[in-house]
């Protein structure tokens, strides 16, 4: 019977479907509007000028565009189960390799993220207690957010929509008022380094966009996923983009750029114009939020993504283990959780962080190669999308998103290519290894025996 329950809880069938479309918008803002945004209006300041609304604009149907292959795909009977790029990629191309690699770079950048944020949390955190341990702040916030995601998803649901409240309730007080502050002359000229600043500033502020994808995770635990997760992705990377124009438009027509340009906490030099009494602790406040909602909706998604490589016999059965009380991945969140402590404790998060960025670029472009090829290459599962644009519309978009993608991500890829070849040939080997103990032959054995 103990046998029997156990073969019963595992794998991405025994996960429960508990969040619905609040929590859907929950994850995927507060995913997107992280801390970043407090200070990257700034820096993108010093290269365009006042001109970055328009920056944060031009990039939504950059931002739409590569979403779009989450949207077809999720649309389809794929979007039951979590797994993301990696089920998309492999049911479009019947090839195992090239989805493994994908999302073993999506991986890498959920641990870089992890370390990140969490690290970041803790510095910040010396806001309030000035001898904060910026380290031990930082592992005691991760482990808070492996227990909620631990417990159950519904957990992890309502905690995320809560710190998404305070934290878009935080945006409100903070931007609002401010748009009685603004001063058209300071959008003069709008242009000050020309074409060239203006496209400069796109790569860098596209980075706030980053990480949409980890909403896919939850398709496994949401509601009416084909239906609900599309619109989700639209409607909350929308407001997304009004948000950022809206925070972008109120900073630079309350403080000339050349001083956000040399501000390392932009929004915080804003509002103490017309918040003095109160600005420092609603930034603080905001961007707290906005570190927590990124930290718990980003330990998400890497169980998930650990747990269908196993199911399909990729890595170990044993990482798409479910916990019988809780419905939740519990091993694959325990091994990813302890991955990104250890990056903090050994001090090796620097690592990672410098193929992180390029590991989610090569996963858009992978993941837009799929989107182009999936009508002509597998019609089938074309056919069966809810959300199913015209062949045509879907070409072009992928097109553009996959261009969009090299063109941001060259240099980068450039500098780093050293780094970024390591982690391919040590995730070949991975994939190697999975194919020669042939974890998946030993699945379906083990699952004989059972029954």
């Amino acid at each position: 019977m103990e046998n029997s329950k156990k073969e019963v809880l595992s794998g991405s069938g025994a996960l429960v479907r508990e969040l619905g479309k609040l929590q859907g918008y929950a994850t995927l803002i507060g995913v997107l509007i992280g801390s970043g945004i407090f200070v990257v209006i700034g820096t993108a300041g010093g290269m365009t000028g006042p001109s970055v609304p328009l920056s944060f604009l031009a990039l939504y149907p950059v931002i739409l565009s590569t979403a779009m292959a989450y949207m077809v795909f999720l649309s389809t009977p794929l979007g039951e189960r979590p797994g993301g790029a990696y089920l998309h990629i492999q049911e479009t191309f019947g090839k195992t390799y090239p989805a493994f690699m994908a999302v073993w770079f999506q991986w890498i950048a959920f641990m870089g993220a992890l370390g990140v944020l969490s690290l970041s949390f803790g510095e910040y955190a010396t806001f309030f207690v000035k001898k904060a341990n910026p380290v031990a702040v930082a592992c005691g916030i991760l482990l808070l957010f492996y227990l909620v995601n631990l417990v159950g998803v519904r957990y992890y649901g309502n905690v995320q929509t809560v710190m998404c409240f305070v934290l878009l309730v935080s945006i409100v007080i903070l931007v609002v008022p401010g748009l009685f502050h603004v001063k058209i002359s300071n959008y003069r000229p709008l242009f000050p380094f020309g074409l060239k600043g203006f496209l400069g500033s796109l790569a860098p502020l596209f980075m706030s966009y980053a990480g949409f994808e980890a909403l896919a995770q939850a398709a496994g635990e949401t509601r009416e996923a084909r239906k609900t997760l599309p619109m989700v992705f639209f409607k909350g990377i929308s407001l997304t983009v009004a948000i950022y124009v809206i925070m972008a438009f109120v900073a630079f027509g309350v403080l000339p750029y050349g001083e956000l340009a040399k501000s390392k906490s932009a929004m915080a030099d804003v509002a103490a114009t017309y918040l003095p009494f109160g600005a420092a602790g609603i930034v603080a406040l905001g961007a707290l939020m906005a570190f927590t909602t990124s930290i718990n909706a980003t330990l998400m998604a890497p169980p998930r993504v650990l747990l269908v490589l196993a199911e399909d016999g990729v890595i170990p059965p044993v990482l798409s283990r479910v916990h019988p009380k809780f419905h939740t991945p519990h091993v694959a969140l325990t091994i990813s959780t302890l991955v990104a402590l250890a990056l903090l404790l050994t001090k090796t998060l620097d690592y990672i962080l410098a193929v992180t960025l390029q590991s989610i670029f090569i996963l858009y472009i992978i993941h837009g190669v799929a989107l182009i090829a999936l009508p002509f290459i597998n019609k089938k599962l074309y056919d069966s999308a809810l959300f199913r644009p015209r062949r045509l519309l879907i070409v072009v978009c992928g097109l553009f998103s996959v261009c969009c993608m090299i063109a941001f991500s060259y240099k980068m890829l450039i500098q780093t290519w050293p780094l970024i070849l390591l982690c391919a040939v040590v995730g070949t080997g991975v994939f190697i290894y999975g194919m020669a103990r042939n974890f998946r032959g030993e699945r379906v054995l083990k699952g004989a025996e059972k029954s």
